[in-house]
């Protein structure tokens, strides 16, 4: 074990020395019954009936003001669905417990498109940065210098840079994934909807744990958390996690093995409660990833070069290669010995507070987050170096959000929320690229960094009626203002053999460019309860996403033009019905969105001769364009039954379609014909009007859980659970065909976990990917080839652990 991972271990140890914990399928504190009754995850708004919550619900809940309840709940297969409250809500969210989490092996959160359906989360180009797509809206976004279409929340708190959250998912309570357009309620306005992630809260009484996982190709991870009182009216919790090993990569020419995690993260909370009106809740988190990542394998035809000779399509998806330029890596400052890796750093602070005054609540949330990204890829997976890439970002977010929730009026007719919310986002990234082997008679190296300043002010309101008692109306208002900027964008190309001559490639930095939106959000619904089971509803939604620019490489003025904000308006009708007290559950939507403006990362030409001294040079550059119209629609389907006693089933199902009505693209293949004889560069468009938009068209999942009755003198009992998911074909493009399509999957997981009836401590042992399917999860294309990233083999495992 190196240094840094026992001074990391170390580091995680010394911080729970009162006890470690891991949640698990039998034991883990249920969102529905342990968090706070305003959390993200299952929020009380639009009136939420107090009779919503099912008896368990009511039995168990822990809030802030009161945390007598027991932490650790032993999970009944028979008893009431969870999440009843929202089963209250006219939407689609998506509910997922911290138990399926762990049956799921929800370690990131790329995971939960396993969970969900209509949901795709990719990496972008083998980094940390996540893009989301939910129902088919989304943004890929590199450099994470741009707002995601789908918000990503943590304890309330909106992360504008997605990247920021994904080293904290542990120690999670509930995630909630909602489909947009979202904004009206809370936080920040966006096109596609949001992810809220809950963690555990501190409890009264002192509870304390642990868990270790052990897996193949020597995955290892912990978790620990210890919880109580610091005095009656003042409760602390602190969590860590710590992810090592589990690569499963092969450099083809060296047979090194790399990809193994080396991850450590921290989550302290102080929840205080001054008087019985007030709530104060002081959470910080710290994570830090020095894992090895952003292995890709050769998927497109053979790249043939007169240097390099033939570099044949990988038969194997896990093989990989590189080949890191010593001069390169003096440039940037790593290792010449170093392979392709994450030095990354994030920390935030959230103070929230509420205040009971009577009329209403009022709610407080405070947030200052800041990241530090290091991370050597290779980008075209070969032993030439031609897509070495080193990306730094250096990014903080101040956020501030005040929200007034009304007390009920009108014997409970009338409810209403008004808030406002505030971020300031400040972003440097540089861009590393060595090209020195795409034309070894001129080789450079290029960097390419910018400055990004941005400001958002919210401002929203939530209103619902009760017209009769079974019939609702729902009214929510979002006004949004974002400006951003960028700032000092410049080009550095390094020239020569040993890459001393630099050279500003534009002289100076480009001008600074500017981006305002100020645009309006809202929803307008009606929903009917027929009876306390059963409930129909129906909304119209436009939700606005802000525009932004394109920093990858820069070499015109063109490219730094921002591009539009996009807007949805949105239709959707569902139920959410229980049948036969309570053993089942059928959730069903369809939807219909009409996308304008959709932000795309396309292509642009910019039109000449080589070699004619023109400034910008002529040639194809990638930029982000808006599509003009396009339409998506489909259809979703949730299902939950408790058939008999100890046997759960889990049943989702996700179909949608999506085209473009109005889209014009570079036919690159076209321009690259026309300089090839002419040797000029002239842009030629192909029309996708009425072509398919790629999305997955069919995503599937679902789990069967059964839990024995108890055994050996009544004191134990054994759980069998199995799980599923298949997903379809991704079109990486309009049109696309061969290499740009990611074929569909399908992927299956088992368990069996023995524990006491109390739930002080179990065994289980578990298969992930059981048929070791071989499967692809995103693409990328940087300079020479199209590269595949691969989906984890099949792993076996096993997880003890203790809850007290």
């Amino acid at each position: 074990m190196s240094l840094k991972k026992f001074a990391l271990r170390k580091t995680l140890l010394l911080a729970t020395a009162f006890g470690w914990t891991g949640y698990d399928l039998q034991h883990s504190v249920m969102a529905a019954d342990t968090q706070p009754a305003h959390t993200t995850a299952q929020r009380p708004h639009r009136g939420t009936p107090q009779h919503a919550a099912s008896a368990h619900t009511t039995a168990a809940a822990t809030t802030l003001q009161s945390r007598a309840a027991p932490e650790t709940i032993s999970v009944r297969r028979n008893r009431a669905f969870q999440f009843s409250a929202a089963q209250h809500e006219p939407d689609s969210t998506s509910h997922i417990s911290a138990a399926a989490l762990i049956e799921q092996h929800v370690q990131t959160v790329n995971d939960l498109q396993r969970l969900v359906p209509n949901l795709t989360i990719q990496t972008e180009g083998g980094s940390t940065s996540a893009s989301y797509y939910l129902r088919g809206i989304g943004l890929e976004d590199y450099t994470q210098n741009n707002m995601s279409s789908v918000m990503t929340y943590f304890d309330d708190v909106a992360y504008p840079i997605s990247s920021m959250s994904t080293g904290q998912m542990f120690d999670v309570s509930a995630v909630a994934v909602e489909p947009g357009p979202v904004g009206t309620e809370h936080g920040m306005a966006d096109t596609g909807g949001e992810v809220r992630i809950d963690s555990n809260a501190p409890t009264k009484e002192f509870h304390y744990g642990a868990s270790e996982d052990i897996a193949s190709y020597a995955r290892s991870k912990t978790n620990a958390y210890v919880s109580g009182s610091i005095t009656h009216n003042l409760q602390y919790r602190i969590a860590g996690q710590m992810l090592e090993g589990g690569g499963y990569f092969r450099n083809r020419d060296t047979g090194q093995t790399v990809g193994n995690a080396n991850m450590g993260a921290l989550r302290g909370r102080l929840a205080w409660q001054p008087d019985s009106k007030t709530n104060i809740d002081l959470i910080a988190n710290w994570s830090q990833d020095e894992s090895q990542s952003g292995y890709g394998f050769v998927l497109s035809d053979p790249y043939s070069s007169s240097t390099y000779g033939t570099q044949p399509r990988d038969q194997n998806i896990y093989n990989t290669g590189w080949n890191l330029n010593p001069n390169f890596a003096h440039l940037v400052g790593i290792s010449p010995n170093s392979v392709p890796n994450n030095h990354n750093v994030t920390w935030s602070i959230i103070l929230k507070g509420s205040r009971d005054l009577g009329f209403a609540k009022l709610k407080s949330i405070t947030s200052f987050a800041q990241q530090q990204r290091h991370e050597y890829n290779d980008r075209d997976a070969l032993d030439l170096r031609s897509g070495d890439t080193y990306f730094v970002g250096e990014s903080n977010v101040f956020s501030q959000e005040l929200r007034l929730e009304g007390r009920p009026m009108f014997n409970d007719r009338f409810k209403w929320t008004v808030g406002a919310y505030y971020n300031r986002t400040r972003t440097f990234g540089a861009n590393w690229f060595d090209m020195t082997g795409t034309n070894p008679s001129d080789p450079f190296i290029r960097d390419s960094y910018h400055n990004q300043p941005a400001e958002t002010f919210d401002q929203f309101v939530n209103l619902s009626y009760k017209i009769i008692p079974s019939v609702r109306v729902n009214f929510g208002l979002n006004h949004e203002t974002d400006t951003r900027q960028i700032v000092d964008d410049t080009i550095v190309q390094y020239y020569g053999a040993t890459n001393t001559n630099k050279m500003l490639m534009n002289g100076s930095p480009f001008p600074t460019f500017g981006a305002i939106t100020n645009q309006f959000s809202g929803r307008v619904g009606i929903d009917w309860r027929i009876n306390h089971d059963v409930m129909v509803y129906a909304s119209i939604k436009r939700g606005v996403k802000p525009g932004g620019f394109t920093t990858n490489t820069t070499v015109s003025e063109v490219q730094l033009k921002p591009f539009k904000p996009e807007w949805v308006l949105a239709y959707e009708i569902g139920v959410k019905s229980e049948f036969f007290k309570h053993r089942l559950r059928i959730n069903a939507a369809m939807f219909y969105d009409d996308y304008h403006d959709k932000q795309i990362l396309g292509q642009i030409v910019i039109p000449g001769q080589l070699n004619m001294g023109l400034n910008p040079t002529p040639g194809i550059y990638g930029s982000y364009i808006n599509a003009p119209k396009s339409t998506i629609w489909g259809t979703e389907v949730q299902i939950q039954a408790h058939p008999i006693r100890g046997l759960s089933l889990t049943q989702n199902i996700g179909w949608e379609r999506g085209t473009y009505d109005d889209f014009q693209e570079v036919n690159q293949q076209a321009v690259q014909a026309y300089f090839a004889q002419t040797q000029t560069y002239k842009s030629f468009t192909t029309n996708y009007n009425g072509a398919d938009m790629g999305i997955p068209k069919l995503t599937l999942n679902g789990s069967v859980s059964y839990q024995t009755r108890p055994l050996l003198h009544n004191a134990y009992t054994l759980t069998f659970e199995g799980n599923y998911s298949y997903r379809g074909a991704q079109g990486w493009q309009p049109r696309a065909t061969g290499v740009y399509v990611i074929p569909a999957y399908f992927l299956m997981g088992a368990s069996i976990t023995f524990k006491p009836r109390n739930g002080q401590w179990y065994v289980n042992a578990y298969a992930s990917n059981l048929l070791n399917r071989h499967y692809i999860l995103s693409e990328t294309f940087a300079t020479v080839d199209q590269i595949g990233y691969a989906g984890a083999p099949r792993f076996v495992g096993g997880r003890f652990g203790c809850d007290f």
